[in-house]
């Protein structure tokens, strides 16, 4: 749980308490972790998710997501490039995703909206979407009984990024440079895809890490 200021309509600065959308299911979690666990997750909260919209042949819109963001705009599709603490994942011919530090999407999409022109669009989805990364020896395993998509190696490296389902549900999932995967999914249906997730670890052992 972290502590989030918000402004009241009086402009009063009030401190109020926000919630991890899987602090209900760490407990569950803690209760099956294992020294010799071969799936390690952990949910990275609380980051900023936003939606962007723009014309990719647009060398002034491409330049202003890197003034802002500091990450080149991934033009090849299922791709995503990432900096410090923002990541850019490509989600269409026009659309990408855009998963920054949290606390920050409010400025970063004033400044998005401050720095490019033509025809573009900006929304903060923070609030209906979490972000999971599994690692761990058995991964492989565990996704192919989750998800119809070929995560081989031989198919799915680093750097790559696709929409697809995973245990009937629509997700993201990338793969990162430390062979780790990303999941990005729906904050309603996070509970029942982690429960999903130590349900199919068990076999394999299950560790949970703290938030990084």
């Amino acid at each position: 749980m972290s502590e989030v200021t918000q402004a009241t309509q009086e402009s009063e600065a009030v401190t109020v308490n926000r919630e991890s959308p899987l602090h209900y299911v760490s407990t569950d979690v803690m209760l099956k972790s294992s020294s010799q666990a071969g799936i390690i997750i952990h949910e990275r909260a609380h980051r900023g998710h936003l939606n962007l919209r723009g014309d990719p042949e647009d060398a002034e819109f491409r330049q202003g997501v890197v003034d802002v963001l500091g990450v080149e705009l991934p033009l090849e599709a299922c791709t995503f490039n990432c900096g410090d603490s923002t990541a850019l994942y490509w989600l269409g011919p026009n659309e990408w995703l855009a998963i920054v530090a949290g606390n920050t999407e409010q400025k970063i999409e004033c400044q998005l909206r401050e720095t490019l022109g033509g025809h573009f669009a900006v929304v903060d989805v923070s609030g209906g979407q979490t972000q999971v990364n599994v690692s761990g020896s058995a991964v492989e395993q565990l996704f192919k009984k989750s998800s119809v998509y070929d995560f081989h190696p031989n198919h799915f490296a680093a750097g790559q990024c696709v929409q697809t389902t995973f245990a009937k549900s629509a997700v993201m999932i990338s793969k990162n440079a430390d062979q780790s995967f990303d999941l990005v999914m729906r904050r309603s249906f996070s509970d029942y895809l982690c429960r999903w997730i130590i349900d199919a670890s068990d076999e394999y052992g299950l560790q949970l890490n703290a938030d990084a």
